[in-house]
C-alpha cells in the first residue's frame, strides 16, 4: 500500500493512519494484518477518541483508549490462533497514527515504524520490538551491529503472539511536519539518509510514496513494502 496525504494540523479527531505487517513465513500473515486494520477501523468508528478540549487529562485518556484497542485486537487475533490449528502462528505488527486536535497519537507493536521529519531532521517515534533492538537497549550490541544482525527481525512481541506492552506517545503537531509510516520492507532496503532526502525534496509530490517503494525495489527489496506519508502543510503552502 502506498499513500501520500495532506492534513490540516488543527483538524479535530477524524484522521486515522496505520500500517500492519503480517508475520512472514507463516500461514495467515495477511489475515492477521487484515484483522488488525479492520478491527482498528471498527474501534475508530464506534468510539469517539478525543474531545474538543485539549488537555493533559484528555491526552492521557486518548492514549489509554488507543492502548486498550490495540490490546483488544491482539486478543482477537490470539483467540483465532488458539482455535484454528493452521493459524497457530498468526501474528502481525501494527503502527497507528491518529490525528486529534493538534496532537498526533501513536500506538505501536512490532517492527514497522513511524518517523517524523521536522526542521530537516528525521526522527524515529517508535522503537522496534526485536531481539536485536533489545540487545542494544541492554548494552549487549551497538546500533550499527543491530542494523545487519540476523535477529534484527526476530520479534519480541506481535499482535496474536504475545504483547506485554503497547508503545504509546503523543506528539504536538506543527505546520510543516511530515510523518512516515512504513514496514520493514522499506527501511531494510532504503537508508534513513535516503529516506530523509526523498521526503525533504519530494514530500509535497503525490509520487513520493511511489518513489520510496521504487527505491526499495531498486536496492534489492523482495519483501512487501507499505508506505504512508502524512504532511501537515504550512499556511499558504501550495497543494
Amino acid at each position: 500500500m502506498i499513500e501520500n496525504i495532506r492534513v490540516s494540523p488543527s483538524c479535530a479527531c477524524g484522521v486515522l493512519f496505520a500500517v500492519a505487517d503480517g508475520l512472514s513465513g507463516h500461514i495467515g500473515g495477511g489475515k492477521a494484518s487484515k484483522i488488525a486494520t479492520e478491527s482498528l477501523l471498527g474501534f475508530y468508528r464506534d468510539k469517539s477518541v478525543g474531545s474538543e478540549h485539549d488537555s493533559v487529562g484528555t491526552e492521557a485518556q486518548n492514549l489509554i483508549d488507543l492502548q486498550k484497542a490495540i490490546f483488544e485486537i491482539h486478543m482477537r487475533i490470539s483467540a483465532l490462533s488458539d482455535q484454528v490449528d493452521q493459524y497457530k502462528y498468526l501474528g502481525t505488527t501494527l503502527s497507528v497514527f491518529l490525528v486529534c486536535n493538534m496532537l498526533g497519537l501513536i500506538g505501536h507493536v512490532g517492527d514497522s515504524r513511524i518517523y517524523l521529519l521536522r526542521d530537516g531532521h528525521l526522527v524515529p517515534l517508535t522503537h522496534d520490538d526485536t531481539v536485536a533492538q533489545l540487545s542494544v537497549e541492554m548494552g549487549f550490541m551497538e546500533d550499527e551491529q543491530a542494523l545487519h544482525h540476523p535477529l534484527r527481525h526476530a520479534l519480541t512481541q506481535a499482535l496474536g503472539q504475545g504483547v506485554d506492552e503497547v508503545q504509546t506517545k503523543a506528539v504536538r503537531l506543527e505546520p510543516g511536519d511530515i510523518f512516515l509510516l512504513c514496514t520493514d520492507g522499506l527501511y531494510d532496503m532504503v537508508s534513513e539518509n535516503e529516506i530523509l532526502l526523498l521526503l525533504k525534496t519530494e514530500a509535497r509530490q503525490s509520487t513520493v510514496c511511489d518513489l520510496l517503494v521504487e527505491r526499495a525495489l531498486i536496492n534489492g527489496g523482495k519483501d512487501d513494502v507499505t508506505v504512508v506519508v502524512v504532511e501537515f502543510p504550512r499556511p499558504n503552502s501550495r497543494t
